[in-house]
């Protein structure tokens, strides 16, 4: 256990941390005052980062796991989060290449093909908010956001305009995907025909309020066990000892039925626990984790601050999966819905935590074999029920 003088002092130094990074990617302009980028034409398949129609990264499979099959019976429809870190901008022209190359050679592989066992991936390029917008709640994150959410919309209607033709599909998403994901729910599948085709979301990353559910929800459900169908299965990762820094905690979600944002921090959150797929405080025992995987590049990636925080390409060049890792952590929800990981084996998930102890981009990682075999099985509980 940490000791008091030991929190308070860590507790300190990230406050000082935070403020000095929100200076550093805050954009020099307000929205208005800043041209926004092109919006994309989702007829070009350019503007999507994965598409059956092309080669691409979320084809990856970890080392070692069997082919894919050459029949994929249902489709997902992935948005990826955050990687605009900017201070130029407050959204992502749909060219930047820093942000492609996050998407494509570290987002495809280590997330969208947790899907591709089941799936056909449909991943829009989208002009996403840069990181500051989580920072500080105002007009300016809110229009940024509503600029972003129109792409994943325009995308989504595209999709299922031209490409759908009335096929089982899965929403899945992390982080700034996840506040996109949930919207897109809300005001496109929640009371739409097409929610007879809705398997469920993977809204993973962004802390789910649970009263979104019986308010802006009536007919999907919040998951509570591995197969339920027409549900959100959502977590998001902690430490033992972590947990949200309610203080610091600006982001908000949009709930159309005020077409109002509201603050998520101190609000229950709907989750699941991953490894044993229940909702109750149980500790699930890393002997359930049944595979982690690693992104591995073809050359070491410069993950310095200076180089991180800058619009330059970085070079990254995905080179595989790494063979799955079993029992990496124990996972356990507490009474508010936030899970909470047993230090990770492998040094390379104990790097880039985010402040108390929150492993937000091993979210995918550390169980994404768990992630893969229930996607899987809500996919075929869904067509079992189709047929029967």
């Amino acid at each position: 256990m940490e000791s008091k003088f030991k929190s308070f002092k860590r507790k300190a130094k990230e406050t000082l941390a935070f403020k000095a990074l929100a200076i550093k990617v805050k954009p020099k302009k307000s929205f208005n005052n800043t041209p926004q980028p092109d919006p994309p034409e989702y007829n070009n398949l350019q503007h999507w980062a994965a598409h059956p129609d092309f080669p691409n990264n979320s084809n990856a499979i970890p080392e070692g796991t069997p082919e894919r099959r050459s029949e994929l019976p249902a489709d997902v429809f992935y948005i990826y989060p955050t990687v605009l870190f900017s201070n130029t901008t407050w959204n992502a022209p749909l060219d930047h290449v820093r942000t492609n190359e996050f998407v494509d050679h570290m987002l495809l592989p280590g997330q969208a093909s947790v899907y591709n066992g089941t799936c056909r991936v449909f991943a829009p390029r989208y002009r996403q908010a840069t990181f500051y917008s989580f920072l500080n709640a105002s007009d300016n994150s809110h229009q940024a956001f509503d600029l972003a959410y129109s792409d994943v919309k325009k995308a989504f209607n595209h999709y299922l305009e031209h490409w759908n033709q009335g096929r089982p599909f899965i929403i899945a998403s992390h982080s700034q995907g996840s506040l996109h994901g949930i919207r897109l729910i809300e005001e496109c599948v929640e009371s739409s025909p097409i929610v007879d085709q809705f398997i469920a979301a993977y809204l993973i990353g962004f802390q789910i309020p649970a009263d979104k559910f019986g308010r802006t929800l009536q007919n999907i459900i919040p998951a509570k066990s591995a197969d339920d169908l027409q549900c959100i299965v959502a977590f998001d990762s902690f430490g033992e000892n972590g947990g949200p820094l309610h203080d610091k905690d600006n982001c908000q979600h949009y709930y159309p039925d005020t077409q109002q944002w509201e603050y998520r921090k101190h609000k229950k959150v709907a989750a699941i626990n991953p490894l044993n797929w229940t909702t109750d405080t149980t500790r699930a025992s890393s002997d359930l984790n049944i595979g982690a995987s690693r992104i591995q590049l073809n050359k070491e990636a410069p993950f310095s601050g200076k180089q991180f925080f800058s619009d330059e390409p970085m070079g990254l060049d995905f080179k595989k999966l790494s063979k799955t890792i079993p029992n990496e952590c124990s996972a356990q929800l507490d009474e508010n819905g936030i899970l909470h990981i047993s230090k990770p084996k492998t040094r390379s998930f104990r790097v880039g935590l985010l402040p108390n102890w929150n492993y937000h981009i091993y979210d995918y990682a550390l169980f994404y074999m768990n992630l893969r075999e229930n996607v899987e099985k809500r996919v075929f509980r869904f067509l079992g029920s189709r047929n029967s």
